[in-house]
């Protein structure tokens, strides 16, 4: 969403224009890819008056407006406080997502006036109409990091085998070998993750075996971190290298503070909400 520098009908406060002196509106941004999705965390900074009145008598908010142009997505986010956050999906985005900061009112006003305005708008009141614009921020645009990779594949040290012995239960986890993990299934489960996960069900058989497994991965590197002889495996090595790229220490990736769960997470683009989201789909066309 390009911002053009244009005449309006009232006073808009922004960093192009003279509509306003001795006010200011701006935004700072900490916009980072982790895995397969895009976090963004924006802090307000706003100098008028009687906009922050309108905003804490709930008359106005600040708006996020995220665009990525190759793919055509567009989201919002709003918020009366000082700071706003996001995450979307990589899988969305292609390039690069335009942020935009606003702030728009939610209602209808009469008589707006504020002691800043340009002396040409002296003694001037304006009535205006919900959703219109008061400010408009910092505008920023990021590069988006997507390797366009199928986030349903397996990550390339991961492998799924069929167990000889049922009698280990449905799933088993074999971090001993150098290479790979194994992930075992017994034979009727294997059977149906295979046929499942090849047709309707690909989102949801992935997260019933993919999820927990990671989950005693992560545990087992975190709990083995010191241990030269496990830590050395290059299956070992790869995740904790892909932890690393995108801004975890396994050293801090533990069960007790959620933080495991929030990596396993991330990893696989919430695959928990996908699943959900591809049950939901099922039962609609079923229904």
């Amino acid at each position: 969403m390009r911002i053009k520098n244009r005449l309006s009908p009232y006073p808009i406060l922004d960093n192009y224009s003279d509509d306003y002196i001795h006010s200011s509106f701006t935004a700072e941004y900490d916009v980072r890819t982790q895995f397969s999705e895009v976090y963004g965390h924006i802090v307000f900074s706003l100098e008028n008056e009687e906009i922050e009145k309108l905003i804490s008598d709930g008359k106005a908010e600040y708006l996020v407006h995220i665009e990525c142009p190759a793919t055509c997505f567009r989201a919002t986010r709003t918020t009366t406080g000082k700071e706003v956050e996001f995450k979307i999906s990589s899988t969305n985005l292609a390039k690069v997502i335009e942020v935009r900061t606003f702030v728009v009112l939610n209602q209808d006003i009469k008589g707006f006036s504020s002691k800043d305005f340009h002396p040409d708008y002296t003694n001037q009141e304006f009535d205006l109409l919900a959703h219109q614009i008061l400010a408009i921020g910092t505008a920023q645009d990021f590069n988006i990091e997507n390797d366009e990779k199928d986030l349903d594949s397996l990550p390339s040290v991961l492998q799924i085998v069929k167990l000889d012995n049922d009698n280990k239960g449905s799933m088993t986890i074999n971090t001993d070998n150098d290479n790979l993990v194994l992930i075992g299934l017994a034979k009727d489960v294997y059977e149906k993750y295979a046929n499942l996960g090849k047709t309707t069900f690909k989102a949801t058989a992935f997260t019933l075996v993919l999820f927990p497994a990671l989950v005693v991965i992560l545990q087992r590197m975190h709990d083995n971190k010191d241990d030269d002889d496990f830590s050395s495996r290059h299956w070992f090595q790869v995740i904790n290298t892909m932890l690393e790229n995108n801004g975890f220490n396994l050293e801090d990736v533990k069960l007790e503070n959620d933080s495991l769960l929030t990596v396993c997470q991330s990893i696989f683009a919430d695959p928990i909400c996908r699943s959900f989201t591809e049950l939901d789909s099922c039962s609609e066309r079923m229904g």
